[in-house]
C-alpha cells in the first residue's frame, strides 16, 4: 500500500501563523496542474507498482482548483497507478471557497474525505488568525457537505492562541461536537519564523500564552473529545472509530508515498526526496527537463531517527524490542539511556513492549525528540 500527495500552494491570503510554502499568484493554477500531471507521469515507477490506498490534496488551498482540474489530476493517477477500489481521497478546503455546487463536484469526483480549515468558531479569533471566513459560513458549509453526501469530515482547530480565553476555545469544541464531525485535528499554535505572528512577537506586539494555560487547553481537548467517542491516536489528531486519516497514518507507519508539486516530499523506504519550494521554478525546470528535487539516502542512524520521530507521534509509540533487533548496539544504548532519563521526568511511560509520550510529554515533544535523536 502507498499514498500520493498533491501540493496546491496557492492562497488568496497568507494566514498570520502559517509557515507552509504558498503563493498568492493564483493565476498560474492551470499551468501548475499541467506540470503536476507531467511529474506524476515521470515518476510513475517511484512506488514500484504499489497499490495506491490514499490520495491527499493539501496546500495552500486546494479548493482554489476547479472541479475540472481535480478530475484531470485524479484521472492521471488512475491512468498511471494501480488505485485501490476503496482508496481514501482527502481534499483540504477553505470554508470561504465552498458552495453547494463545488461540494457536489468534489463528491462526483469520488472525493470521500473532506478536511475543512475551521480553526475557530469565534469571529474575532478568525480575524486575528487572518482567516477569510466567519463562523456562519462554517456551519453552513459543514451542514451542506453532509447534505451532499460526505460522511467522513475532518475539521482543524487551534488552541494556545494569544488572548483566547478557555471558554472561547471550549465553545469551538462544543460546536464541532454538535455538528457530528468524524475527525478533529487540534493543533497548539506554533509561532514559526517567517510568519506575521513571528514578526509581531519579535517587535513585542504579541505575547504567547503561558505553559500552564496551554496545558489546561490541551488537557481539556483530550478529556472532552474522549468523552464524546474520539480516540486520541496521534499528537494532534482525534477520530471516531473507523475514521482515522489513513493517509496521515502512512507518514507515521513507514508507508511509502509520492509527493507531487512544489515543496512536496516523497519517501520510498530508502530515501527522502523533496521538490523545490517555488512554483515558478518547479514548472520551469519540469518544462526544460531539469532536476527539480533533492534526494537524501537514509543511513541506519537516519532510519532510527525516522522511527523515533514518526512513532512517538502516535498513541502506539515505539517498540523497544524492534529497536533492539534492528539497530546497532551503540544506538540501542543511547535509546535506553535517554528513555530512562525521560521516564524519571514523567515525559514518557512504558506499556508492554512500547514507550509512549505522556500528556506533558506531548506538549514538549520537540524537546523529547531532540533528546532521542542519535547524532
Amino acid at each position: 500500500m502507498s499514498g500520493i500527495y498533491f501540493h496546491i500552494p496557492f492562497c488568496k491570503q497568507k494566514c498570520s501563523y502559517c509557515d507552509f510554502y504558498s503563493t498568492k499568484e493564483a493565476n498560474g493554477i492551470d499551468e501548475l496542474v499541467k506540470f503536476e500531471i507531467k511529474e506524476l507521469i515521470l515518476r510513475k515507477d517511484y512506488l514500484k507498482q504499489d497499490l495506491i490506498d490514499t490520495i491527499y490534496f493539501g496546500g495552500g488551498t486546494p479548493s482554489l482548483l476547479s472541479i475540472c482540474d481535480i478530475e484531470r489530476l485524479l484521472d492521471s493517477v488512475k491512468q498511471n497507478f494501480n488505485v485501490a477500489d476503496q482508496c481514501e481521497i482527502t481534499f483540504e478546503t477553505n470554508p470561504d471557497d465552498l458552495t453547494e455546487d463545488y461540494l457536489k463536484g468534489l463528491y462526483d469526483c469520488h472525493v470521500n474525505r473532506l478536511s475543512i480549515g475551521v480553526q475557530s468558531f469565534n469571529d474575532d479569533i478568525l480575524k486575528f488568525l487572518g482567516r477569510r471566513h466567519d463562523s456562519h459560513k462554517l456551519n453552513f458549509n459543514i451542514e451542506t457537505a453532509k447534505k451532499v453526501g460526505f460522511n467522513n469530515i475532518s475539521v482543524d482547530l487551534i488552541f494556545g492562541i494569544p488572548g483566547m480565553e478557555l471558554v472561547t476555545y471550549l465553545d469551538s469544541i462544543d460546536k464541532v461536537i454538535q455538528l457530528d464531525i468524524q475527525h478533529i485535528s487540534a493543533y497548539s499554535l506554533t509561532i514559526a519564523e517567517g510568519t506575521l505572528f513571528y514578526k509581531l512577537r519579535k517587535e513585542n506586539k504579541l505575547k504567547e500564552i503561558d505553559e500552564e494555560e496551554l496545558l489546561v487547553q490541551f488537557n481539556s481537548t483530550i478529556d472532552i473529545l474522549s468523552g464524546h467517542g474520539f480516540n486520541h491516536y496521534e499528537i494532534s489528531n482525534y477520530a471516531k472509530t473507523g475514521y482515522k486519516s489513513r493517509h496521515n497514518c502512512s507518514y507515521w507507519e513507514d508507508v511509502n508515498y509520492l509527493g507531487i508539486g512544489p515543496s512536496a516530499h516523497s519517501y520510498n523506504g530508502l530515501s527522502r526526496q523533496w521538490n523545490i519550494s517555488s512554483t515558478r521554478k518547479y514548472c520551469g525546470m519540469l518544462d526544460k527537463g531539469e532536476s527539480f528535487f533533492e534526494v537524501e539516502f537514509l543511513t541506519r542512524k537516519d532510519k532510527f531517527n525516522e522511527y523515533i520521530i514518526t512513532g512517538l507521534r502516535t498513541s502506539n509509540g515505539v517498540s523497544r524490542d524492534f529497536i533492539k533487533k534492528n539497530f546497532d548496539v551503540e544506538i540501542v544504548q543511547h535509546f535506553v539511556k535517554v528513555v530512562f532519563s525521560l521516564l524519571k521526568q514523567g515525559l514518557i511511560h512504558p506499556y508492554d513492549d512500547r514507550v509512549v509520550l505522556t500528556r506533558r510529554g506531548i506538549l514538549i515533544s520537540d524537546y523529547i525528540l531532540q533528546r532521542l535523536y542519535f547524532i
